[in-house]
């Protein structure tokens, strides 16, 4: 019965269209395959590309293995699932959103169909607690496996990420948000370190495929241009992680922030970094107009 009520949802009324406006700031929530894009840039510098007549920025808020209930990112409160949660909505709400890319689906997967109601209460959950930015959402499926030699078959796997995209189309249509069917468009061929997570050569060979699942057209951009807007992107992530993530988070905001607490101030210092980077890419596109 929830299989066929998807299936009803899904044909009902399609999502609307996904555009990026000028002055958008984009905040991409999700799991691996959203923190190691950060590393690479060819999605990002190729979206940003494709509207190089428009301001836009992105903030990369994805963390590896994590699920719509924010279980990944809960470092020390690992133990407490509305911590957990709180985490990953505090971190969106304080960027100031004015779109949100949500990226789950592909750990929940591994449940099968007798873990969907919980992926949907989750994934429920977290738009719901995300209202108040008052963001234009556009959700994406996650990308298909390939066959590898630690997956040599990946039709099972393959079959169960299908419901899960299923599922969030349903959720798209049902709430008016955007839907990214990357399951359908991304397709890895030997692009992948162990059948699920892309290469960077991966993320390149993808990139188009990554805005066409967007319905967005691939940017005209000479290869040389592009590649130096996707280092100064690159530049721009590393700067950001470090002021989110930093790694000595512990002793700046954790239990031991009685020893080194007082450096947090210093957390701020980011700030001139990132903006000298987001210079740098303006700088760029203005060349790619």
């Amino acid at each position: 019965m929830l299989l066929s009520a998807l299936a009803l949802l899904v044909a009902a009324d399609p999502a609307p269209k996904f555009e990026l406006k000028d002055g958008d700031r984009v905040v991409w929530l999700g799991g691996t395959l959203v923190e190691r894009e950060q590393r690479y840039g060819h999605w990002e510098a190729a979206l940003l590309a494709a509207h190089a007549d428009k301001k836009i920025t992105f903030r990369n808020l994805g963390w590896s293995g994590d699920t719509v209930h924010g279980e990944a990112r809960g470092r020390f409160d690992f133990n407490n699932a509305e911590k957990c949660f709180k985490q990953i909505v505090d971190q969106t709400v304080e960027l100031k959103p004015t779109v949100i890319f949500v990226s789950y689906g592909t750990n929940e997967s591994f449940e099968g169909k007798e873990g969907l109601p919980k992926f949907e209460k989750g994934l429920e959950k977290l738009l719901d607690a995300l209202k108040p930015t008052n963001a234009r959402v556009v959700l994406l499926s996650p990308v298909r496996f390939e066959k590898s030699a630690s997956l040599p078959d990946p039709k099972p796997a393959n079959a169960r990420l299908a419901l899960y995209r299923d599922a969030i189309k349903a959720v798209a249509a049902k709430r008016g948000h955007a839907f990214a069917d990357a399951f359908e468009h991304v397709t890895p061929k030997d692009d992948t370190e162990n059948g699920m997570h892309l290469t960077e050569r991966g993320y390149e060979a993808t990139a188009a495929q990554w805005l066409a699942a967007l319905g967005v057209a691939p940017p005209t951009a000479p290869t040389g241009k592009l590649d130096a807007l996707r280092k100064a992107v690159v530049a721009k992530n590393e700067q950001f992680f470090n002021k989110w993530r930093p790694q000595n988070e512990t002793y700046l905001f954790g239990f031991r922030k009685h020893e080194q607490g007082r450096n947090a101030k210093e957390i701020a210092e980011f700030d001139p970094f990132i903006a000298k980077a987001e210079d740098e890419i303006a700088k760029l596109l203005k060349e790619l107009k």
